[in-house]
């Protein structure tokens, strides 16, 4: 409806949709504790950036 309006008032200007915008000036910053953590024990795993599998239903209860 919107664009059937604006085509009537000569405002519609059709466009093709844009491209994803380029990587320049893209920055990416680590969470401060995951790069510390990679910092102070380089080969071992902090337990706290560690994944586990929980089950839904233990899950849910303890939600």
């Amino acid at each position: 409806m919107i664009e059937e309006v604006l085509k009537h008032c000569g405002l519609w200007q059709a466009s093709s949709p844009r491209g994803p915008p380029g990587l320049d000036g893209l920055v990416l910053e680590l969470d401060a504790a995951y790069s510390a953590s990679s910092i102070d024990s380089s080969d071992q795993a902090d337990e706290s950036q560690e994944l586990t599998y929980v089950a839904i239903d233990t899950f849910l209860e303890n939600f």
